[in-house]
């Protein structure tokens, strides 16, 4: 017998113009991994009977879901998730950045970096005492305790440090190549290799920022056929399984 009850590892990752895959990222732990065959068929009755038999089917189409549950928050996974892309903010300062037109007491106000250290608060030309705020450093915010004589546009300067900025929403529907290296622990941990050519992953439905339990990614999409491959070749042209 030939149980199957999975375990492994999963790399997603871009694919170059030839369909070949461009170097694939490790996702981290993924609790749940889908994939889903269907077909599009075309029935024919025969009308000669009195019962309708259906005497003929024809595949019309075929189609696969993919379906994974991301655990890990990483600069890749969050590209995948929102359609993203990263910028590594390296180290620097920042000058007189504008803040705010006047100053109001506990509206919290946004610093464009976060990490910062030596931060200068000024109103108009005169520094503003740092009793009079607070600083929450490594978000890049601060809050005005007490606005008495702050009066005049709001600016900041301060340092800041390293960071992963990851922007929502900048870039088209991705399509990726999905690997499963894995073991079938039903069967003395043999190893299978899954390979998904070609999957158009939609974003995440949500992100479930405030929980009790930890944030997963919930991607889904539709595996595509990739015509560069042969139909029937031994690759086919939607994915392959392969037993170790």
């Amino acid at each position: 017998m030939a149980y199957f009850s999975g375990q492994g590892r999963v790399f997603i990752g871009a694919r170059t113009s030839g369909g070949n895959p461009a170097g694939l990222n490790f996702v981290g732990n993924v609790p749940d991994l889908k994939v889903s065959l269907s077909v599009e068929t075309l029935e024919h009755q025969e009308s000669q009977s009195g019962q309708r038999l259906t005497d003929l089917q024809i595949i019309k189409g075929k189609k696969g879901e993919f379906a994974c549950t991301l655990e890990e928050l990483i600069p890749s996974n969050l590209e995948l998730a929102l359609y993203g892309s990263t910028t590594a903010v390296t180290t620097g300062t920042v000058t007189d950045e504008a803040i705010a037109t006047t100053a109001e007491a506990n509206k919290l106000y946004l610093l464009g970096k976060q990490n910062v250290s030596s931060l200068v608060v000024k109103a108009g030309a005169t520094t503003v005492a740092n009793t009079k705020y607070t600083v929450n450093a490594k978000h890049g915010s601060f809050q005005f305790t007490d606005v008495t004589g702050v009066t005049g546009a709001i600016t900041a300067s301060y340092s800041y440090g390293a960071a992963n900025v990851t922007a929502m929403f900048t870039q088209p529907l991705p399509e990726r190549w999905v690997r499963f290296e894995g073991l079938n622990t039903a069967d003395s941990n043999r190893e299978v290799v899954i390979d998904l050519y070609r999957v158009a992953i939609n974003p995440a439905k949500e992100l479930s920022v405030i929980t009790s339990d930890l944030l997963k990614f919930e991607l889904s999409g539709q595996v595509l056929a990739d015509l560069t491959k042969s139909a029937s070749g031994e690759l086919g042209q939607f994915g392959r399984i392969v037993l170790l």
